[in-house]
């Protein structure tokens, strides 16, 4: 959510703009400090178009968002292989044989 005393008409809509970066940015920082992850969020519609001497700003923020997506699929995938490590091994149910986990490869 913006702060409520952010006018997204202000400047030509430069301060919406300005508020809506600085929440995405701080957003970022959280989920990467493994924080509390921000929730559902939905951007207001009225911003109007990008000013230009916030399009650099803008551009380093996707690719650092972009950057993310690419960190969290690499973890998805080493968690889903350990899953299927786990999931490999017998169940405790049945005691009548032994079970072993290999460890070392």
């Amino acid at each position: 959510m913006l702060p409520s005393s952010v006018s997204l008409n202000d400047d030509g809509g430069r301060a919406g703009w300005l508020a809506v970066l600085t929440r995405l940015e701080a957003d970022l920082v959280a989920a990467g400090a493994a924080e509390e992850l921000p929730g559902e969020w939905t951007g207001p519609g009225d911003l109007g178009p990008l000013p230009r001497d916030l399009t650099g700003r803008a551009s380093r923020l996707l690719e650092a968002q972009r950057d993310g997506i690419r960190d969290l699929e690499s973890v998805q995938r080493t968690v889903g292989q350990h899953l299927a490590a786990v999931r490999a091994v017998p169940s405790a149910q049945h005691t009548d044989r032994a079970a072993y986990l290999d460890v070392l490869g």
